[in-house]
């Protein structure tokens, strides 16, 4: 399994290393365009670690859940942060991981019950073999940012007028982030073969070669890409709403088919906490916006355009069914896998029956 992720997520791509000669220094680019959201801050991890003594206190049952530091996981955090599982009795055993193929081997591993993810790396994993993964519910929708630097392309139009030009585009491989780059080109007739593509490792690589004119486009994640936006200059193109939305799942959330069976009314018990959080934080957005900063470790200002952009959202609805159908068509035409695993892999059932509210 391990040879498989690395193969399968390996970004090491030569040509990835031109892009990233810096005329900005890596300390000077994250401290300029922060990178909380590549890992959530000192602060933010002792006020969840707070919570979670308030939850061990109850003595109820456990559920272990992996997460990225990324805003589809909002209202997971702003429930921990409100105490609403400690209220419900359930106590949920945070980890964060910057790699989601690490997220993805723990819960194979037994080591997670659950994980927040992109759904791709599931939908690919179970294509490959890994029959017994089952995503369960959606995470986040839309944040995944097709993004071009200051003085590069400016809309959609001219980034698809652009193709053949030479425009520098980077991504990763196998995420919604390569997902958002290459369907905005094949919804339009074109394919990486019209532009110079560069795949990066991380994230924090692209959004440091966006600011140093290295590249002229790349894909990007809330609230990393409205970092990038706001302190850079850069612009939105496109997004994962426009790509395979609408309700475009971005990240989903992962188990195993045994969890599945044994644990069934514990995993529906957190999608329905997960979807309060979720109404609650439409219900005031902006008092979410301020308990969450300091979990996050961006400006007030920063996180509320990520989050308005990147909406939370447990229920995957068959709206959303169907854009994970053609979002892994997509993932076909770039030979992933072959037959499409969207209908195999999603096990719904333990969703909440109504969206989230607003």
């Amino acid at each position: 399994m391990r040879d498989f992720f690395q193969r399968l997520f390996s970004t090491s791509d030569a040509r990835a290393t031109s892009a990233l000669q810096p005329n900005l220094s890596r300390r000077s680019f994250m401290c300029a365009c922060g990178c909380g959201m590549l890992a959530l801050s000192s602060v933010g991890t002792a006020l969840l670690a707070a919570a979670s003594k308030v939850e061990a206190a109850t003595g109820g049952p456990l559920l272990r859940v992996g997460h990225m530091p990324a805003g589809c996981v909002s209202h997971l955090l702003l429930a921990k942060l409100r105490g609403d599982f400690a209220a419900a009795g359930i106590q949920v055993e945070l980890t964060q991981f910057n790699s989601p193929s690490d997220a993805l081997q723990a819960l194979l591993a037994g080591r997670l019950d659950v994980m927040h993810g992109p759904w791709t790396m599931t939908a690919a994993a179970y294509a490959k073999g890994t029959q017994d993964l089952r995503i369960i519910g959606g995470s986040g929708q839309g944040g995944i940012e097709l993004v071009a630097r200051n003085g590069s392309v400016a809309s959609l139009d001219e980034f698809i007028a652009a193709a053949g030009s030479g425009l520098r585009v980077g991504t990763l491989r196998l995420d919604t982030l390569e997902l958002v780059g290459y369907g905005s080109m094949a919804r339009h007739g074109k394919s990486y073969n019209d532009y110079q593509m560069t795949f990066f490792p991380s994230m924090a690589g692209m959004g440091e070669a966006i600011a140093n004119g290295r590249l002229d486009v790349c894909t990007l994640a809330q609230p990393y890409a409205q970092n990038v936006v706001s302190t850079t200059g850069a612009r939105y193109l496109s997004d994962s709403n426009a790509v395979w939305g609408p309700e475009a799942a971005d990240c989903v959330i992962t188990t195993q088919v045994r969890t599945s069976e044994e644990q069934g009314p514990l995993l529906t018990r957190y999608l329905e906490l997960l979807q309060a959080s979720a109404n609650a934080m439409k219900a005031d957005f902006d008092g979410a916006v301020q308990q969450l900063q300091p979990v996050y470790g961006v400006s007030n200002d920063v996180l509320k355009v990520a989050l308005a952009r990147q909406s939370p959202n447990p229920v995957i609805s068959p709206v959303g069914v169907a854009g994970l159908k053609r979002g892994a068509g997509y993932l076909v035409e770039l030979g992933y896998f072959t037959d499409n695993p969207i209908d195999a892999v999603l096990d719904l059932r333990h969703q909440p029956a109504a969206q989230v509210t607003g």
